[in-house]
């Protein structure tokens, strides 16, 4: 079978294309599932200094008058040990406003990837009080009203 040169031209289109769709589908993929926004994540807060603080609401348990949820912070600089994230598990007390920290990863990474660079999984002795119009009353706020 003999190709013509207009059907050579149209399967060189087509494989083009095809080339390009793959190359935007790629691209989406990428942008779309490494950002916390699409992993669970849900921004709730920025604090003064630039930091993000994502909260998983797909995570977020209750128990025993506690609530229990995931937090991750994305800095907008590096803190002093060159990290650029964390990863906090922490029990909130709605009725108090209070907050205690169960266990904090730090990452190097954004978006708490990789692997983290310090692990404490030791829990905090006192609880922590969120202040007015602060940014651990706004995440106490939006895990309590899950």
């Amino acid at each position: 079978m003999k190709i013509t040169k207009r059907y050579r031209s149209t399967v060189q289109m087509n494989s083009g294309l095809k080339n390009l769709h793959l190359i935007f589908v790629l691209l989406f993929s990428t942008m779309m599932f490494s950002s916390p926004s699409y992993a669970g994540w849900t921004a709730v807060s920025v604090s003064v200094d630039g930091d993000t603080i994502y909260l998983d609401f797909d995570r977020i348990k209750k128990n025993g008058g506690y609530v229990y949820s995931w937090r991750l912070t994305n800095y907008l600089e590096p803190d002093e040990w060159g990290d650029f994230s964390s990863l906090v598990y922490e029990k909130i007390d709605c009725k108090l406003s209070r907050v205690i920290r169960l266990s904090k990863n730090y990452y190097t990474q954004p978006d708490a990837k990789g692997k983290p660079s310090t692990i404490d999984n030791k829990p905090d002795k006192d609880w922590a009080y969120a202040a007015p119009r602060s940014v651990r009353e706004t995440i106490l706020k939006n895990a309590c009203s899950r």
